[in-house]
């Protein structure tokens, strides 16, 4: 991790303030615009397909993220990834896959236009890759997250587009791209407790590409950022607290952390296998 650790110093603050375009649900879309802005990026969440033309030369990268799904919605994600795929880099968050199969469709027609990671939680990538699982709704089983079903996630995961990262997310965290395979261990249960971790997760990671860092260096940073908020806050907060001081915070954290401590990734725990 040491190469990681070297280059963390230099990705906060964004530099280039990236423009960030995310098409996303309804649920957590103020939260994700935030969350950006307090990472230095710049947020835009328009969902008009008659302003991608002149929006596409300004973003520098681009969340499609499946939440609120809709007929109007799902043509809205294709056409953003299909006008994507030859320019800009984007992330493809599979939310719902595990529940609704126009969901599951849906992330194999946005996967066939090879966005440079696409994400879920375990349970949703288990759905993704043909996997049984017992997710139910957007939250991820933990009977999907045995060794035993993270390492058969793990192998169907490698047979999929070694052109894509594949991030899937639960109590351990595991990373396959071409450049390897990794499992991650930071964060605490709370995170999995508010509505809209993984959301601003994959709004993180499109900022990080927007920055130019390549595809696997900017999921782990971003989620390795994210995790240690948790842990600093669930460290912090004191003995006794509620869930809605847990979230205030955990989002508090996004700005400080990296002014406060330069070297927040030494705190990172992961593994390439």
């Amino acid at each position: 991790m040491k190469h990681f650790a070297e280059m963390a110093r230099e990705v906060f603050p964004l530099r280039q303030s990236p423009l960030v375009h995310c098409i996303t649900n309804n649920v957590t879309i103020e939260t994700m615009a935030n969350a950006l802005l307090y990472i230095d990026a710049q947020p835009i969440m328009t969902n008009d397909i008659r302003e991608f033309p002149a929006l596409f030369k300004q973003t520098d990268s681009l969340l499609l993220n499946l939440g609120s799904l809709s007929k109007e919605r799902e043509n809205t994600l294709l056409t953003a990834a299909k006008m994507a795929k030859e320019e800009k880099s984007f992330v493809v968050d599979i939310v719902g896959a595990t529940s609704a199969p126009i969901a599951q469709q849906l992330a194999q027609q946005l996967a066939r236009q090879k966005p440079n990671v696409l994400k879920g939680n375990i349970s949703e990538m288990r759905a993704f890759c043909g996997l049984k699982t017992t997710g139910k709704g957007v939250d991820s089983s933990s009977s999907d997250q045995s060794e035993d079903e993270l390492e058969e996630l793990i192998g169907a995961l490698k047979q999929q587009d070694p052109a894509v990262t594949y991030l899937a997310t639960g109590k351990k965290d595991v990373i396959v791209s071409k450049k390897g395979t990794w499992v991650m261990e930071n964060g605490v249960e709370e995170l999995q407790r508010f509505i809209g971790s993984g959301d601003l997760l994959g709004a993180l990671i499109a900022a990080l590409l927007g920055e130019q860092i390549d595809n696997l260096s900017a999921v782990i940073f971003a989620l390795s950022y994210l995790n240690i908020c948790g842990e600093y806050t669930s460290e912090n907060l004191g003995p006794v607290y509620g869930l809605a001081d847990f979230r205030h915070e955990t989002l508090n954290q996004l700005s400080l952390l990296k002014t406060l401590n330069q070297n927040w990734f030494n705190q990172t725990k992961g593994r390439k296998q």
